[in-house]
């Protein structure tokens, strides 16, 4: 895990010296362990690169990485989970390789398969390939974008990657200028940039996830592509019962954390208590218990716990059942006490708006790297897949009303009851009966309930005009998906888990585990697995009283009944109300009251609260 950066000028003219040195090193947080530069084409084309040692601690694993005596060379970010695989079908093709690590197999399998060579990856990425003879730059970015690409082109001039946006601040040339309809955008809408390739700043964008593009020096010309397209993916999971798919989801995911728990380094989890992490640490634990697994570094069975003591976001209790269910061990990270400095300061490394500070999520990360932890298996993913926000659920029994499904209707109903206290559930049984009796009576009225996460994203000719005038947008930034042709209940999920909530999620934790040298490796979001659950018929996504639903059959007996049947969804975040009335009052009130505050409410306008305002003010 590491952070990339490159420069490739179109011009003629040479990368000046220090340049590309200050536009990685900004990054110095993805990468602590060592640093590495190389230069080509008379210096019209550079790659930088932060290592965070995980695979072959040794020198031999540092990049910029060359293959082929010197004709191709690679600046890459990610892990890819099945290289030892790919190694041996390598090697019996006659490649060598004289390091331990999953970079030079990567290159190989370049060099084997052409870009072909992708669909065999599995992992998460983003690489810069450089062909020296062909004088041709090759970009990828991972299936569903777990890896953070960003990149500014000036078509004639030059084209700059980096992994974050921050580094952008730190090159010289680029202009880096807030764009205000994406900052509109974003604060109506958190979620509103991210799926769409666009950033908070003027001619800042991302890699699409799944994409690519070909970049020569002769032509400079940059048209991303789609090269994995999860609507074209055939299952047959839907002709098979709910225990014969529970069956199958378990050993996916069984295999998918071991293949994650390869490293040189120790590994941990963090663990909040909810189904999701819970289901990846015990798994974790049963696999280092039944033995087999390969390079797993014998320090990776333990688990690191946010506790909010006396707030009602506290799941610590959930979190020692588990430890407990497995015999593991626990270290628990108190929230009290915050420190400014360090939430001003991660705040402005984030580089983009929030709805709350990311403080909390970044404190379980430091707190295992202090311990000596690198590496961090979470369960992030599901929620998206499977219907685990109440508003998904909420729209699913509104289509179903509005579609005259009655069955579907009553078993979503029972599903959204057990997401409320018991005391609710009286009132709530007569509102679900009277709607099932009037079901019949018009379908415009259940249409209007449908709420908007049901949208493929912000219309571009309201609030990103700008963007899309762009002649050459589509081109040069990619084209997002499509579900609009979707039944709603495929549409909300693919939604959800390619365009609005997940993309903005999966930046969030790439960032509170990078600032802190951790990173964060995901099980759930294997592709194996993911293609799988979008093949599932609905009523084994959610069903029994439950979302999740085939979450919770294939993990029985893996987990205490107490969390795997657990209804109540709380997720880890700031508790900013709280810290606001407490320990952030003074430093609050101050920053309200400060000339950055109101330069930031002049951008965003009235209809905002106290954090975006701080938030914006901090990144500017």
């Amino acid at each position: 895990m590491c952070g990339i950066a490159g420069i490739l000028r179109f011009d003629g003219t040479s990368i000046r010296d220090g340049v590309l040195e200050k536009f990685t090193n900004a990054m110095e947080h993805r990468g602590p362990d060592a640093s590495g530069f190389e230069f080509f084409e008379n210096r019209q084309l550079g790659f930088g690169h932060r290592r965070l040692s995980i695979l072959d601690l040794s020198e031999a694993g540092k990049q910029p990485m060359s293959y082929a005596d010197g004709r191709y060379w690679i600046c890459y970010n990610g892990e890819i989970f099945n290289f030892i695989d790919i190694r041996k079908e390598l090697e019996s093709k006659g490649f060598t390789f004289r390091t331990e690590t999953d970079t030079e197999v990567v290159l190989a399998a370049y060099i084997a398969w052409g870009r072909d060579f992708l669909h065999k990856l599995n992992g998460m990425w983003a690489m810069a390939i450089w062909d020296r003879e062909e004088k041709e730059l090759f970009l990828s970015r991972d299936r569903f974008g777990i890896k953070p690409f960003y990149f500014h082109f000036s078509p004639d001039k030059y084209l700059a990657f980096a992994s974050e946006t921050y580094a952008f601040k730190h090159l010289s040339e680029f202009n880096r200028r807030l764009n205000v309809s994406h900052a509109k955008a974003q604060q109506s809408d958190i979620y509103a940039l991210e799926g769409r390739g666009l950033s908070l700043y003027e001619g800042l964008y991302s890699i699409m996830p799944g994409h690519s593009a070909v970049l020569r020096m002769d032509s400079s010309k940059l048209n991303q592509k789609r090269w994995y397209d999860i609507t074209k993916v055939k299952s047959n999971a839907r002709g098979k019962s709910l225990e014969e798919n529970a069956k199958e989801f378990y050993n996916l995911f069984y295999d998918a954390c071991k293949r994650r728990l390869i490293s040189d380094v120790p590994v941990a989890s963090a663990l909040s208590g909810g189904l999701d992490s819970s289901s990846v640490y015990s798994t974790v634990n049963t696999i280092i218990r039944d033995g087999g697994t390969q390079r797993v570094n014998e320090n990776s069975q333990q688990a690191f716990v946010a506790t909010f003591a006396g707030l009602e976001v506290d799941e610590t209790k959930y979190a020692k059942s588990v430890i407990s269910f497995v015999d593991g061990k626990g270290n628990y990270i108190p929230h009290e006490n915050v420190n400014i400095d360090l939430l001003e300061k991660e705040t402005a490394l984030y580089d983009t708006l929030t709805n709350r500070p990311l403080y909390s999520i970044s404190s379980v990360y430091r707190g295992m790297k202090q311990a000596g932890i690198t590496v961090s298996l979470d369960g992030h993913g599901v929620d998206e897949m499977l219907y685990g926000y109440k508003d998904m659920v909420y729209n699913l029994y509104n289509d179903a009303l509005r579609t005259r499904k009655a069955d579907t209707a009553k078993s979503i109903s029972n599903v959204l009851k057990l997401l409320y206290h018991t005391n609710s559930h009286t009132e709530l049984n007569n509102r679900f009966e009277s709607e099932l009796a009037v079901m019949n009576s018009t379908k415009s009225r259940f249409k209007g309930m449908l709420k908007k996460a049901l949208l493929p994203m912000i219309k571009p000719d309201v609030v990103l005009r700008e963007s899309y005038a762009w002649p050459n947008f589509k081109e040069v930034v990619g084209e997002p998906y499509d579900f609009s042709g979707m039944e709603i209940p495929d549409r909300m999920v693919h939604n959800e888990f390619f365009q609005r909530t997940l993309p903005s999620l999966l930046r969030n934790f790439d960032f509170a585990g990078m600032a802190n040298n951790i990173e964060i490796r995901m099980p759930f979001m294997d592709y194996r697995l993911v293609e799988f659950v979008y093949g599932l018929p609905l009523e084994h996504k959610i069903g029994g009283g439950f979302t999740k639903y085939i979450v919770r059959e294939a993990l029985k007996g893996h987990l205490p009944e107490n969390v795997r049947a657990r209804t109540f969804k709380v997720g880890i975040g700031s508790p900013w109300e709280y810290w606001c009335k407490n320990e952030l009052k003074e430093w609050r009130g101050d920053m309200l009251g400060s000339q950055a505050v109101k330069e930031a409410k002049n951008t965003l306008g009235e209809d905002c609260n106290d954090w975006e305002l701080i938030n914006l003010a901090l990144i500017r």
